[in-house]
């Protein structure tokens, strides 16, 4: 990292996000509540909520519901320099809430999904002492290739790469593709966000064993593996091996919906890196406690409307 690097580049996905709004049923005649989401979205801004320079890179549509979404961006704490209206439909998703959990449907074939690749990868992310990489823009018809230039160039560059596993069955035909396109990615990173759903498209173990698998023989990262309100794991991993290993239970919550924790623990996390904290189990401390925030709530949880900062840092 040069003297000059500063703050994060978020580079992933932003969605339209339609929650019922009397939470609980959808019926013929069901209200609807929108918010802007999608996992890059979220993860910038949760680190730009808890103080971090941060930039997004992502696509939004220029149908009316982008035209909402955009003026949303540019009136938030994330810089949405890098954001590309590209002439398609906004990918939607629709929160449905079932007696046995959280599912969501998800309307993105046809939209502008994903990211616009750089021409220039080297120039996005020389700016920047942290680029993050979603999963979810991972498969090769989405932004495969480009993720990995990005990682590459930053990597060239001195900035350190993030990136935030988000495996998804419905992108995946085998567990051997999403594994090899992990390994593509993960050589190149210095900070790994597993969940342990994650781990099982990979079809690895759900341990930090699982993560070693998809790393290069000598990799050195910093590894969080989290498995919802269960024990988060942290790991320092130096030349291959665990060199440090750590355990922290997120706080208690009172769950409105899951949606979002993963990528709330990540943004906190960066920003926490950002602002110099290293310490593993403090890292852990604080992706929990944000995550424990944001299932409590529908929709963005508002970092700046509550003393959430100050608890963390």
């Amino acid at each position: 990292m040069s003297d000059n690097q500063r703050g994060v580049l978020v580079v992933g996905d932003t969605t339209i996000d339609l929650y019922p709004v009397d939470g609980t049923s959808i019926t013929p005649g069901s209200r609807f509540a929108w918010h802007v989401g999608g996992t890059a979205t979220n993860v910038a801004r949760w680190a730009a909520s808890l103080g971090s320079e941060t930039s997004l890179v992502t696509n939004i549509g220029t149908d009316v519901m982008g035209e909402l979404a955009a003026q949303h961006l540019a009136d938030g704490p994330v810089d949405a320099t890098h954001v590309t209206r590209v002439d398609a439909p906004s990918p939607l998703t629709l929160y449905v809430p079932t007696e046995a959990g959280d599912r969501w449907n998800a309307w993105v074939a046809g939209s502008c999904y994903g990211f616009t690749p750089p021409a220039d990868p080297a120039s996005l992310v020389v700016p920047y002492e942290w680029v993050h990489l979603e999963g979810v823009t991972l498969p090769t018809e989405v932004n495969q290739s480009a993720v990995r230039r990005l990682a590459e160039a930053a990597a060239e560059h001195g900035a350190h790469v993030s990136f935030d596993l988000n495996g998804r069955t419905n992108q995946w035909a085998t567990p051997d593709a999403y594994q090899q396109a992990l390994r593509d990615v993960l050589r190149h990173c210095d900070l790994i966000f597993a969940g342990t759903d994650d781990l099982a498209v990979a079809d690895v173990d759900r341990t930090p064993a699982g993560v070693l698998e998809l790393l290069p023989p000598n990799h050195s990262a910093t590894v969080f593996i989290t498995d919802g309100p269960g024990e988060t794991t942290a790991v320092t991993v130096e030349d291959g091996e665990i060199t440090e290993r750590v355990t922290a239970t997120p706080p208690p919550a009172t769950v409105a919906t899951t949606a979002g924790a993963g990528d709330a623990f990540a943004g906190a996390v960066l920003a926490a890196r950002d602002d110099g904290v290293s310490d593993l189990r403090e890292l852990a401390t604080i992706g929990n406690t944000a995550g424990a925030a944001a299932v409590a709530t529908i929709g963005p949880f508002d970092a700046d409307g509550s003393d959430l900062t100050g608890e963390l840092f």
